[in-house]
């Protein structure tokens, strides 16, 4: 069986780069993170979060942009539990039905983070390294995935799902504004997983910036 799928993002802002030498800017992650496979549950969000700040920084060091640095716990545990509520409705919105919590400004407050300036991306990609190519299904029911030449497509790394989720946003002007954003200090990530869905299972994620 032959398919295509295209993975989704979609970015909001609340509120001229010039650019440097590529081979200046690095965007290693850790071993751990390029070893590791991103499980179906218990994900370690910080494993992640420090893979997507990896490819966010290297994106911005290559404007010409600061650095982001980690944002605070509690903004993450925000964005955790928008992830968990679009997985959980298949929804990719920015407005959820939570009391007290549907919107971005709500969120950020609720993390009691005063800004002047945030940003918020989401997406949603499968869990195997399928997206947006044609591939074959091999076995349904044992998640085996191949490209249309042979090759194996499997379950996304950390390193992967980061650069692959980055890289989505990167070529989105909307999220891409958001991302480049100098005004910006600091950023967190967070995912949800839907076990469910099909081919597999996806991954919904919800990425925070504020200044």
């Amino acid at each position: 069986m032959r398919s295509k799928i295209a993975a989704v993002v979609v970015g909001i802002a609340l509120a001229s780069v010039t650019a440097t030498a590529s081979e200046a800017c690095s965007r290693s992650v850790s071993a751990v993170a390029a070893k590791t496979v991103v499980p179906s549950s218990r994900i370690n969000q910080s494993l992640l979060d420090d893979a997507i700040r990896a490819e966010v920084n290297f994106h911005r060091c290559r404007a010409g942009i600061s650095r982001v640095s980690d944002a605070s716990t509690r903004l993450s545990k925000e964005a955790e539990k928008h992830s968990r509520w679009m997985a959980r409705t298949q929804q990719l919105t920015h407005k959820s039905t939570v009391a007290g919590a549907a919107t971005l400004k709500q969120r950020v407050k609720n993390a009691g983070v005063r800004i002047r300036t945030g940003s918020e991306n989401i997406g949603m990609v499968h869990r195997y390294q399928i997206d947006n190519k044609r591939f074959k299904i091999v076995d349904s029911n044992a998640c085996q995935f191949r490209s249309n030449d042979g090759q194996p497509l499997p379950a996304h790394s950390y390193a992967t799902l980061a650069r692959h989720v980055v890289t989505l946003w990167m070529n989105s002007p909307g999220h891409r504004k958001n991302i480049l954003d100098a005004r910006v200090r600091e950023t967190t990530t967070a995912v949800a997983f839907d076990p469910e869905a099909q081919y597999c299972g996806q991954f919904w994620l919800t990425q925070n910036f504020v200044g």
